[in-house]
């Protein structure tokens, strides 16, 4: 006698919940199991759909990762079959009234062979599924993974389709990721800028790998947090003597940034940030723009730096000796990998001065000043934890 089948006498929410944890094929794939299994998937409110599931395993790349083009065309096909018919057999099945909103969609999109000739209108064809899709399932968290130069515009996107639940986005490898659903004007009042939004929830945006496209002043009005991780402006917002992106967001609390190109630092205007995290690789950061971004994050809580360098490096050229702003509310500081050296003015000692609630402080791997010593360190009247910055041990202090 067969063992009884436990799992699909559960009821159909917890079967749900455990198809959403599945790729989009691999849950359609569950409806030869049993009659039971049959309808099951048309409620799951997660979605991961991933062209990578129809490439097909046997087609291999040449030296210079160029896979065979029919090959490609035919996965193309697969895959566009099985997105139109996800999008009408999925939730309700094509009735606007029985539509499914969902608590999460991913897409995940391959495309590597820019000399294609089919490539433009198979492109095409993909966004405007794509638009269908955020119609139909209107989802709360948004993530789109491109391998090609995937054009994202919420301002232009929420005026084709139904972002209004979007709460969570995050993108990876897009070509342009243009502003975050709000009218780009700064001068409207509050009943204005709340009508012009097409995302008038978003609270959480992250940034991949991404190629940017903002120009002027971008508004993000209930943006809560913000990750940037190793993102860089488009060539053709590049003009001389155009300014940085401008970034109003006054209900950030959580910023993160990864640095690697000396275009990527936007202008923040965030006065509600508590907590910011700053990793710079040093390639060709400016160091102007180092030291503005350095400054704009005086009203944090918990602040974390890693990879600047020491403060007399990184101060204005012209700014003559303007010195760190106060940082009234910072009582968490975690120095990385940073130069708290200089001959005039210590970095270390600058932020100890200007930090008046400071109560942790946390140095690793950094270079210290020749005067930094043992007895200076027990007159700190906070947590002090030292980790690689003189030998490989870990020295902690607490007063």
């Amino acid at each position: 006698m067969a063992p009884p089948d436990r799992l699909s006498e559960l009821p159909d929410c917890l079967l749900q919940s455990i198809l959403s944890s599945l790729r989009a094929r691999e849950v359609v794939q569950t409806t030869a199991l049993s009659r039971r299994w049959r309808d099951v998937w048309r409620g799951v409110l997660r979605l991961d759909i991933d062209q990578r599931e129809f490439q097909a395993a046997e087609v291999v790349a040449d030296r210079d990762g160029r896979r065979d083009k029919n090959a490609e065309l035919e996965e193309w096909a697969r895959f566009d079959d099985f997105a139109d018919n996800l999008l009408l057999h999925h939730g309700g099945g094509g009735d606007d009234d029985d539509n499914l909103p969902l608590d999460a969609l991913r897409l995940h999109v391959v495309d590597k062979r820019d000399s294609s000739r089919r490539r433009l209108p198979r492109y095409t064809r993909w966004l405007e599924w794509v638009h269908g899709c955020l119609d139909r399932y209107r989802p709360t968290a948004l993530e789109i993974h491109s391998d090609f130069d995937m054009t994202v515009d919420l301002r232009l996107m929420g005026l084709r389709s139904d972002l209004t639940r979007l709460n969570t986005l995050r993108l990876h490898g897009v070509l342009h990721a243009g502003g975050f659903g709000d009218s780009e004007s700064a001068g409207s009042d509050d009943s204005e800028s709340a009508d012009s939004s097409v995302c008038p929830v978003l609270e959480h945006v992250e940034f991949s790998s991404c190629a940017i496209g903002f120009e002027g002043v971008v508004t993000a009005r209930t943006l809560k947090k913000l990750v940037v991780d190793r993102c860089w402006r488009r060539n053709d917002t590049k003009k001389e003597g155009a300014p940085r992106p401008r970034l109003q967001a006054p209900a950030l609390t959580s910023l993160r940034l990864v640095m690697t190109f000396q275009d990527d630092i936007w202008v923040f205007e965030t006065p509600s940030l508590v907590e910011a995290s700053i990793r710079t690789t040093r390639h060709f950061v400016n160091r102007d723009d180092e030291y503005e971004l350095l400054c704009n994050l005086y009203n944090v809580t918990r602040l974390e730096l890693s990879g600047f360098l020491a403060i007399e490096k990184i101060r204005p050229k012209t700014g003559g000796h303007q010195d760190l702003p106060k940082f009234h509310n910072l009582t968490t500081l975690l120095l990385e990998d940073c130069d708290l050296t200089g001959e005039v003015y210590n970095m270390l000692d600058l932020f100890l001065y200007n930090a008046p609630k400071l109560e942790e402080l946390t140095l690793q791997n950094c270079k210290l000043p020749q005067e930094w010593s043992e007895s200076k360190k027990m007159c700190l009247n906070l947590k002090f934890t030292e980790i690689n910055c003189h030998k490989d041990d870990v020295r902690q202090v607490d007063r």
